[in-house]
């Protein structure tokens, strides 16, 4: 095996390779190398060819291995001492059926490995006998290929029916964008037309207005002078008026006044009455309606309640007539159980056994009938709860088409609604009165804050001329700041609050009291910016501030202790540490800071007080000579940042003043507007008469908000009824649910009883046995009757209770309706009698008063005709005065207008220049704007209608009609690449099931007549588990021992017998595939002599044709070996081999010769007559797999398709270890050759020279 090449070096018993040389035997030096050579006999056969393709009579194959320096093994080969690769050595040992791995080669456990195997395991030898495994990689190429052909198509067929759809879409979009383009243009042209057109038309306006405001100036003029005749007139009418007043109270008592007023009443009285009368009227006819349906509602619920009353009474008989036969079966059953009682053991423990059956049975049947109640209640109130939710929501319908109803009713009434109406507009006229009354308060409320606020700016004046003393004071700040802004003194940077903000606002308070006054210094970039700003104050009277020139700023290092103690716990930092500056004032900062320490707390601040100075975050000052400032805030005068110091409140008083005065004017320029609509409104109102529509808008609001309360009413109730309903109907499902179970229980305690019964009948006499069969049968009757029928009866008890709750309240109902109907004719009759005693006492008073004089009636109808006049009058004169008003601040807006058309119009013309879009001329003929703004708005209508247009839709739409030409051609592609694999994997599989299947025949006839050698009389014989599809099944080897039965099992056989069977298909895969020698190796250690023995003769048989290596122990093995060869371990470490070779072992086999030479040429005719099977090279290849389809392109990865690369199954680190120190083998094999060849041509070389 070391020289035909193993799969793995364990096959020999070692790890690697460098373990296979000598290593001393721990007393002997280790080798360096090792060789070892197989020679053959290459004599030409019969027909003149070789088994070995060499042209020698003996071929020796030598493999070598030799340790390099650093110990590594180094493999050589050589063929006939000519050195060459290991594959070659192997190729031409392949060719002669010689292989390190093959079945010439058996090995110790082989044997018993073959006999146990599985029978899928056996199926792979006889694979690989026949060759097939050859086809299974062209077969997985081909279904791989074939998968990956499948998921393109399945992909394209994806991506084609996408772009179709997608297609459509574009196409719709395509047109929309030729559409949208061909809009697009008309709309450019429309607007240039409008353009023009407005240009045009805001000429004609200006030159219309100028025309309007000459007419109204003449209009102006004529209302003035009418005005002034017509307020004569009035004063006219009040004179005359103030004399006929005067008149009527002379001749008019208190008397006649009462009078009128009680006419009056009893007018309205009348009124009212007949309204009330109606309403009455109303309720009868409603509850006369409700008092039908009511009636024959009652009449169907009185029949319902007359027939549960019959069932519920035909019910309880059958109750009593099926409690009748229960009773009567159960005395049957007693008598029959008491003569069984009385009988052997058996059958008081059977009767014992039913009697306990038939308990569980009741209590079963009562749980049932529980159950079923309890089911049959829940599913009557879920129905009951059903038809309530059914006539609440016909009811909701109703109310909703009843506020639709007025709705619509509601939008007729706004539609006919008079443009004003008296009600409106009174409504109208008291809100403009309570706003005016709010506008007066306002307006004072506003007066006296403008006051306030101009006291409150006097006195912040007055502080800030107090405090222009103050270095660093507001208003000396602000005037440098303007000087800065002026730009007459550069180089003023400003305050150093201004200029610094705290990195932690939550530090601002701390590191504002540790800058103090500082804050309010003023940063300047040197000494003679300094000096201008002092004498520029002195001049100006603008008081003193602090600067800090930075070029002459002298700033000291902290101190030993003042660094000492930042470092301790507590301590936040120096002050510029922690503000935000620019580094051009860091010397200014560090000046203003006085390398000051913010600290947490007083306590910290305590700890480390003494030579340093600190602030504490709520701003508490510890100088460093140890005073202590702090204490509560001042609200005035603050240090912040952002600021020059104390910010100045006189802006703020400036704004009060200036917001106060802007309140004012707003509120008394609106005071003014509505009380000159408050004088148009009450023209208004004197100017209409009185109408209805009011009367009927007010009359359905009522019936809107009825109807809106009806149908939230009923919707609440509707909910409600839902809720109940869902819950009866969940507790009807867990009651279904309870009384399947029960049921179920029920059966299984019949089925059990029955049993019982069945087997006590089965013990008794027949006569005993009839009367029971008869009673189980009576009783079963009766018991499912009674159960139905009390089910019946509870259900009939629930529904006559809820009939009878039905039929009293239907009565309830109709006595209410009764009663409704009997208040409303007791309500009519009595606002009768009041009308009629109020017509009587109308009549007497319309009698009386009209005893009045003549003198009094003229009177009232002159002063009726003066109020009129007057009335008309004044409204007349309100009129004139108003459109006065109106036509003076018409002139006045058309003087405004005039001159802003102007403007306008000079505007565009620009605007039409710069856009190149010419002036029209006065005999151009332009639509007028509304045609062109029609036009262009017609335009952009149909633009917009067109929705969010795809422009890039026409190129989109080319692209996907080309990509949908390369789908389908792809497609078409694959698919036919798809047949083709189908067709080559079904040629594939059929070529691989012939072969297996004609080597299976011939190896199957081989191992029938080699097992008839190994065990005569016995017979053996080979099965496929599946002949239809082979490769799905094993392959069982079937054998019968002598003296065995034919249906024995091989697990039932013993150990040798299976490894007699073993040995077997060995021997007939052998007569497959002969070969030149055969190594057994101990393979009948587990064969007892006589089996031994039948091996060794059959080698010894074999052997004429072919030479057997056989290691064994048995003597009879030995007694039949042409030549021993022995080995044994001298104690060095070193193997020592004895060989004979001169033995004469001339043993005549006889008949066993001769059947086994008719075997082998029964063996070799069957051989030659086998068909011509399929050629493992010659079988049809997998083509190359094709690529991504072209149409696919990058959108492969974001279909998420992966093309994964084949993968290649590793048996393990072993195999590929040995495959590795293989393949350097060659390599270094390969090194030496060329090595060998370069010092053979240095031989040469010389020679020739």
């Amino acid at each position: 095996q070391f020289v035909l090449g193993p799969k793995s070096t364990r096959a020999l018993r070692a790890s690697n390779v460098t373990e296979l040389i000598f290593n001393g035997g721990g007393t002997g030096k280790p080798a360096k190398n090792m060789s070892a050579t197989l020679v053959f006999s290459n004599i030409p056969e019969p027909d003149g060819r070789r088994r070995l393709r060499i042209e020698t009579e003996e071929v020796s194959f030598t493999r070598s291995v030799r340790l390099n320096r650093k110990g590594d093994p180094i493999s050589s080969y050589s063929i006939n001492q000519n050195p060459c690769t290991a594959t070659e050595m192997r190729r031409i040992l392949a060719e002669a059926g010689l292989r390190g791995d093959g079945y010439n080669i058996v090995l110790q456990g082989d044997v018993t490995n073959l006999a146990t195997m599985t029978p899928h395991k056996r199926r792979g030898i006889l694979e690989e006998v026949a060759g097939v495994t050859a086809y299974d990689e062209e077969i997985r190429k081909a279904n791989n290929q074939k998968k990956k052909v499948e998921n393109s198509i399945e992909t394209i067929d994806i991506f084609e029916e996408d772009q179709k759809k997608r297609l459509k879409d574009l196409e719709k979009e395509r047109e929309q964008a030729l559409k949208f383009k061909d809009l697009k243009d008309d709309l450019d042209k429309s607007k240039i037309i409008l353009q023009q057109s407005r240009f045009k038309n805001k000429v004609d306006e200006l030159k219309l207005l100028g025309d309007e405001r000459s007419r109204y100036i003449d209009e102006k003029e004529a209302i003035s002078s009418e005005l002034s005749i017509s307020a004569k007139k009035v004063n006219e009418f009040d004179e005359e008026m103030v004399k006929v007043s005067n008149s009527l109270e002379e001749i008019l008592g208190g008397d006649a006044k009462d009078i009128l007023d009680s006419i009056k009443e009893f007018e309205i009285l009348i009124e009212s009455g007949s309204d009330r009368i109606g309403d009455q009227e109303k309720k009868i006819i409603l509850a006369k309606q409700e008092i039908t349906i009511s009636k024959k509602e009652l009449i169907r619920a009185e029949k319902a309640r007359e027939d549960a009353e019959k069932n519920l009474t035909k019910a309880r008989k059958a109750v009593s007539d099926a409690e009748e036969c229960l009773k009567n079966a159960d005395i049957k059953e007693k008598e029959a159980r008491k003569a069984i009682q009385s009988g052997d053991k058996h059958g008081r423990d059977l009767n014992r056994k039913l009697g306990q059956a038939t308990e569980s049975e009741n209590i079963a049947q009562s749980k049932y009938a529980k159950s079923q109640l309890n089911y049959d209640r829940a599913e009557q109130l879920c129905q009951i709860a059903s038809d309530k939710l059914a006539d609440l929501e016909s009811e909701y319908e109703s109310a909703i088409l009843d506020r639709d109803d007025q709705e619509l009713l509601g939008e007729d009434l706004q539609e006919a609604l008079p443009s004003v109406d008296r009600a409106s507009l009174a409504e109208e006229l008291r809100k403009i009165q309570k706003q005016d009354t709010l506008l007066c308060g306002d307006r004072d409320k506003s007066e006296a804050k403008l006051r306030d606020a101009e006291r409150e700016l006097e006195k912040a004046r007055a502080r800030q001329e107090a405090k222009s003393s103050r270095p660093g004071s507001a208003s000396t700040i602000a005037a440098l700041s303007k000087l800065r802004q002026s730009g007459d003194i550069s180089g003023i940077l400003g305050t150093l609050g201004e200029l610094a903000t705290p990195k932690d606002p939550s530090h601002e308070s701390a590191l504002a009291h540790a800058l103090g006054n500082g804050l309010r210094s003023i940063v300047v970039k040197d000494d003679n910016v300094a000096s201008q700003c002092i004498s520029w104050l002195s001049k100006n009277g603008g008081g003193r501030a602090t600067f800090l020139p930075l070029n002459k700023l002298i700033i000291n290092r902290p101190q030993g202790r003042t660094l000492l103690v930042a470092r301790n716990p507590g301590i936040i930092g120096f002050v510029h540490d922690l503000l935000d500056y620019d580094e051009e004032i860091e010397t200014a900062i560090k000046y203003a800071g006085r390398n000051t320490l913010i600290v947490e707390n007083m306590n910290i601040a305590r700890k480390n007080m003494g030579g340093v100075r600190m602030v504490t975050v709520d701003g508490s000052v510890i100088e460093s000579s140890g005073a202590m400032t702090g204490g509560s805030k001042i609200s005035n005068d603050q240090l912040s940042f952002g600021g020059g110091g104390s910010i100045s409140n006189l802006d703020k008083y400036e704004r009060a003043v200036d917001e106060a005065i802007l309140i004012y004017s707003t509120v008394d320029t609106a005071l003014k507007e509505l009380r000159s609509n408050e004088q148009l409104l009450r023209a208004q109102i004197h100017g209409l008469d009185d109408s209805d529509h009011s009367v009927k808008l007010r009359n359905w609001k009522a019936d809107m908000e009825r109807s809106q309360r009806l149908v939230k009413d009923v919707s609440n109730k509707l909910k409600e009824a839902k809720k109940e309903y869902d819950n009866l109907n969940s507790e009807r499902q867990i009651l279904f649910k309870a009384c399947e179970d029960n049921l179920i229980l029920l059966e299984q305690c019949k089925k059990e009883r029955v049993n019982c019964a069945e087997n006590l009948q089965n013990h008794t006499p027949d006569h005993l046995s009839e009367i029971l069969r008869n009673a189980e049968i009576t009783r079963t009757e009766a018991e499912r009757s009674r159960l139905a029928y009390d089910a019946e009866i509870h259900t009939g008890k629930h529904t006559l209770e809820l009939l009878k709750t039905r039929v009293d309240e239907i009565s309830r109902q109709i006595l209410l309706q009764e009663e409704i109907i009997k208040s409303s004719e007791m309500e009519i009759d009595n606002l009768t009698r009041s009308i009629k005693n109020a017509d009587s006492e109308l009549i007497e008073l319309k009698a009386k008063s009209s005893q009045f004089d003549e003198e009094q009636q003229i009177l009232h109808d002159r002063r009726d005709v003066i109020l009129e006049e007057r009335a008309s009058l004044r409204a007349h004169v309100a009129k004139l005065s108003q459109d006065r008003q109106t036509l003076s601040s018409r002139v006045e807006e058309l003087n405004s207008q005039i001159k802003q058309k102007g403007i306008i119009v000079n505007q565009m013309a620009e605007e039409l220049k710069d856009s190149q879009i010419a002036l029209p001329s006065g005999d151009i003929q332009l639509p007028t704007m509304s045609e062109a703004e029609k036009s262009v708005q017609g335009l952009e209508r149909r633009l917009s209608h067109l929705g969010d247009v795809n422009m890039l839709a026409i190129e989109q739409y080319d692209i996907a009609v080309e990509r949908i030409a390369d789908l389908i051609s792809d497609g078409k592609l694959l698919r036919e690449r798809k047949e083709h694999l189908i067709m080559i994997a079904e040629q594939l599989e059929n070529e691989r099931k012939t072969r297996l299947l004609s080597v299976f025949s011939h190896v199957n006839n081989n191992f029938s007549r080699v097992y008839e050698i190994l065990q005569p009389s016995g017979s053996g014989s080979l099965k496929l588990e599946n002949m239809k599809n082979p490769f799905e099944g094993g392959l069982e080897m079937a054998c019968v021992p002598p003296g065995k039965s034919h249906n024995t099992r091989r697990t039932a056989l013993s150990g040798g017998e299976k490894s007699m069977a073993a040995l077997a298909l060995i021997f007939a895969i052998q007569d497959y595939e002969p070969s030149p020698f055969y190594y057994f190796d101990e393979v009948d250690q587990n064969l007892d002599p006589f089996n031994s023995e039948r091996i060794a003769t059959l080698c010894r048989m074999r052997s004429q044709r072919a030479q057997f290596i056989m290691v064994t122990l048995r003597k009879v093995s030995l007694t039949l070996a042409d030549h021993h060869i022995g080995i044994t371990h001298a104690g060095d470490g070193c193997s020592r081999r004895i060989t004979d070779f001169d033995r004469a072992a001339a043993l005549q086999l006889g008949e066993d010769l001769e059947a086994e030479e008719k075997a082998r040429v029964a063996s070799e005719a069957e051989k030659a007559a086998m068909p011509e099977l399929p050629v493992a090279e010659n079988m049809p290849r997998t083509p190359e797999p094709l690529g991504t389809p072209k149409s696919l392109g990058g959108l492969v990865n974001r279909a998420g398709i992966e093309n994964k690369d084949e993968k290649i199954v590793v048996n393990g680190l072993d195999s590929l270890r040995d495959r590795t120190d293989e393949l350097s083998d060659e390599i270094q094999q390969k090194e030496n050759i060329k090595v060998i060849q370069e010092v053979e041509e240095l031989m040469i070389s010389p020679e020739e020279d």
